[in-house]
């Protein structure tokens, strides 16, 4: 069996928590079956309740406490993730505890539920997570089997992800990889990318602490990423960052360019529209990933970054970044504070959108390669698209990551590229940056 305790968020009605996105709590108990337990226990009370009469109400004359329910459970021991109700109408508002000790019950006890009801299987089948997390509070028991990271030093390191369930981490189209400029071969058909809604402040759902990255969740449907040689429209789902440790010359960027690291990387995941999210991490084509580089601006002038190593001229222009999105950068890093312990989350209040965070990068110019997702379960799914053009911030706001999400070197080394070629832009747009990304965001709202 499984119970439920259901609980609204404080200062909402019932009307007001379903229309929340978190507006209510559900703690959930799995129950087993023991003959050990003393009949006479709080279940034994609460059971001979029980009536085969539906829509009936019964005053509960013994004193019964929650706590008397769940007797010795561990309640340090628990899972969490976002989801729903599991009756109609299903409405997706639900911050869900599961804890992993059951609460023990009579096996009597617990026949006389289907018994004296007259219901059977009353329960939903397990539904898809369709990219949700779920996560453990430090004290569950997980299995080591599951566990990876980024450290050399733990049993699961990038060098042994392969021995993970269900991964396909020693495949031969893996990421990310170093990109030699030299060899890049120029293809025409790569054409300027069509970005709908990149303009509005308001797509950012939430922000959680991943115990691997930073990531930021979108609101579903919002954003749509084509052109740009894809082939497919694709719907924006998130984006993640990618840091090295708090060391001012720290290197952390998963992908490099002729065997240079930059201090940061961020990947904007898209999903293919037309396809669902398990669909698409088992297709070639399925998701697309944007990726950038960051680093300081202070050093970026005549720093070798991306774009120059593709004997490209360099635009002075690019070196500092103005004021709008630096203030954006900042908005962003300051929820950084509110995640520091791992499976923490902060919804988004205040308004930021992925066009301020990159308004100052060259978008007509960029690497396309054929890969894979860049952590467990590495599927072979991902279009990968990075631009030469960096992200420049202050060198203060990179160190920000590490120091206060609490980890370091988070980025997967590069892989073989094996038979794989990499292609890049024919020759950049006339438009400067800037006012290429304002023409898109402009023609796709005409669009609509």
């Amino acid at each position: 069996m499984e119970m439920h305790i259901v609980s609204l968020k404080k200062g909402l009605s019932v009307a007001q928590a379903l229309e929340d996105q978190a507006g209510i709590a559900v703690l959930g108990f799995f129950i087993s079956e023991t003959e050990d337990v003393n009949l006479s226990s709080p279940w034994s009370a609460l059971t001979s309740y029980l009536l085969n009469n539906t829509d009936t109400e019964v005053n509960v004359r013994h004193a019964i406490s929650i706590n008397d329910l769940i007797g010795d459970v561990d309640r340090s021991k628990y899972f969490r993730y976002m989801g729903s109700l599991t009756t109609p109408s299903c409405n997706e508002v639900v911050a869900w505890t599961v804890f992993q000790e059951p609460i023990k019950v009579h096996r009597i006890l617990l026949q006389q539920f289907p018994f004296k009801t007259g219901l059977t299987n009353v329960y939903r089948p397990v539904q898809s997570l369709n990219g949700r997390q779920v996560f453990s509070s430090p004290a569950a028991l997980l299995p080591p089997s599951h566990q990876w990271c980024y450290d050399e030093e733990c049993e699961f390191n990038p060098t042994k992800w392969y021995l993970l369930p269900d991964s396909h981490c020693d495949g031969e189209h893996q990421s990310p990889v170093n990109i030699e400029t030299t060899k890049a071969v120029k293809d025409e058909h790569l054409d300027g990318f069509a970005f709908t809604q990149f303009d509005d402040k308001h797509v950012i759902k939430y922000i959680t602490n991943t115990g691997h990255t930073v990531k930021f969740v979108l609101n579903e449907g919002a954003m749509e990423v084509s052109g740009g040689g894809l082939g497919h429209v694709y719907s924006t789902i998130q984006f993640h960052f990618h840091w090295g440790s708090l060391s001012n010359d720290s290197k952390g960027s998963e992908h490099t360019i002729d065997s240079k690291r930059f201090p940061m990387e961020v990947h904007i995941v898209n999903k293919r529209k037309d396809l669902t999210l398990e669909e698409a991490v088992n297709t070639t084509t399925g998701l697309a990933v944007l990726g950038f580089f960051i680093e300081a601006a202070a050093s970026s002038k005549s720093s070798g970054a991306a774009e120059q190593h593709d004997d490209e001229s360099s635009d002075d222009s690019h070196d500092s970044t103005d004021a709008s999105t630096t203030a954006t950068w900042k908005t962003l890093i300051g929820y950084l504070a509110e995640i520091q312990s791992i499976g923490s989350r902060v919804e988004v209040t205040k308004e930021m959108s992925l066009g301020e965070l990159l308004s100052d990068v060259d978008l007509t110019s960029y690497y396309r390669y054929n890969g894979s997702l860049t952590t467990p379960s590495c599927n072979e799914a991902v279009v990968w698209t990075v631009f030469k053009n960096s992200i420049k911030l202050d060198r203060s706001m990179l160190t920000m990551f590490p120091n206060r999400i609490g980890f370091s070197d988070v980025f997967r080394p590069a892989q073989a590229l094996h038979d794989r070629t990499i292609s890049t832009t024919a020759g950049g747009s006339p438009l400067a940056p800037a006012a290429f990304f304002v023409f898109l965001v402009q023609f796709c709202a005409f669009l609509l």
